[in-house]
C-alpha cells in the first residue's frame, strides 16, 4: 500500500519537515528578527514546533494547518510548554481570517502544496500594509527533464514546481511590491539528516507507526528523489513587503 509524503509527516509527528529543518527556521529568525508586537500567523504550522518557539519568545502566533491530526499534536505541544498559541484548521488558499490581521505571515515548505497564486493572494490579503510574508520553498534550480518534473510533483504532491524567477513573479502577481529570495541552499539527501542537528523533544509518534512497511517505502522513496535531482532542485527563503 503506497502511503502519501503528507500521511508520513503526520504519522511521524515530524515538527520540522521543510528543508533545512529547525536549524534554518532558527537561522532564519536570527538573520531576520521579527519585530515586538507582531501578530504572526504561520500557514502549515504542522505540529507547531515554530508557532511554540515564537509564542515562547513572546509573539502573538495563530498556526494554521489543514490537517487536524497535525493540530492534535501542535495544541498537545503548546499546552506541555504550557504556551498560549491559536490553533485554527483551515486551508491556505482560503485562509478564515479578515483582511488585514496580522503583521508577519510566515510559510516553511507550505505554499508549494496548494494553488500556489490563490494561496499567495490570501498571504496577501490578510497581511496589513507594511507587512511581511517569509516563506522557504523547494524550487527547481537548473533545467528538469519532464518526466523527473512530473515525478517530483506526484511523489510530495505539489501544485507546480516554479523556479526563483517564477516564485518572483507569482508573488508579484498577488500584488507584493518588494519580493527577493534569499538563503539558496541545495538539499540534504537524506530526510532524517534535517532533523539531527536540532532533535524534537516533544515529537509525537503515532503508535506502531515504525511496523508499518509503507513508512519505509515512502521515505526511501522521498530519499531516491531527493539524490537524484539534487544538481537541479534546491530551496530559498522568499521575502516580500505588502506595500
Amino acid at each position: 500500500m503506497h502511503m502519501s509524503y503528507l500521511d508520513m509527516l503526520t504519522r511521524l509527528g515530524v515538527g520540522s519537515a521543510h528543508p533545512g529543518g529547525f536549524t534554518a527556521t532558527l537561522q532564519q529568525l536570527s538573520e531576520f528578527p521579527l519585530p515586538t508586537g507582531s501578530r504572526i500567523l504561520e500557514v502549515g504550522c504542522g505540529t507547531g514546533r515554530t508557532a511554540c518557539y515564537l509564542a515562547k519568545n513572546g509573539y502573538a502566533v495563530t498556526g494554521l494547518d489543514i490537517r487536524e491530526e497535525m493540530l492534535a499534536k501542535a495544541r498537545q505541544r503548546a499546552s506541555a510548554e504550557k504556551l498560549n498559541v491559536t490553533f485554527v484548521q483551515g486551508s491556505i488558499d482560503d485562509l478564515p481570517f479578515p483582511d488585514r490581521s496580522f503583521d508577519i505571515v510566515l510559510a516553511e515548505s507550505v505554499t508549494n502544496f496548494a494553488n500556489i497564486p490563490m494561496a499567495l493572494s490570501e498571504y496577501f490579503r490578510v497581511l496589513t500594509p507594511g507587512g511581511t510574508l517569509f516563506d522557504r520553498e523547494v524550487m527547481i534550480m537548473s533545467a528538469m527533464a519532464q518526466n523527473d518534473y512530473k515525478e517530483v510533483v506526484r511523489f510530495f504532491g505539489f501544485d507546480r514546481l516554479l523556479s526563483e524567477e517564477g516564485w518572483l513573479e507569482a508573488l508579484a502577481a498577488a500584488g507584493f511590491a518588494e519580493a527577493v529570495a534569499r538563503k539558496r541552499a541545495m538539499f540534504q539527501e537524506h530526510l532524517a539528516a534535517e532533523t539531527e542537528q536540532t532533535p524534537d523533544m516533544l515529537q509525537v509518534i503515532d503508535g506502531g507507526v515504525f511496523m508499518d512497511p509503507a513508512i519505509w517505502k515512502t521515505s526511501l522513496e522521498h530519499d531516491e528523489l531527493i539524490h537524484k535531482n539534487r544538481l537541479r532542485m534546491g530551496y530559498a527563503l522568499l521575502i516580500a513587503t505588502k506595500s
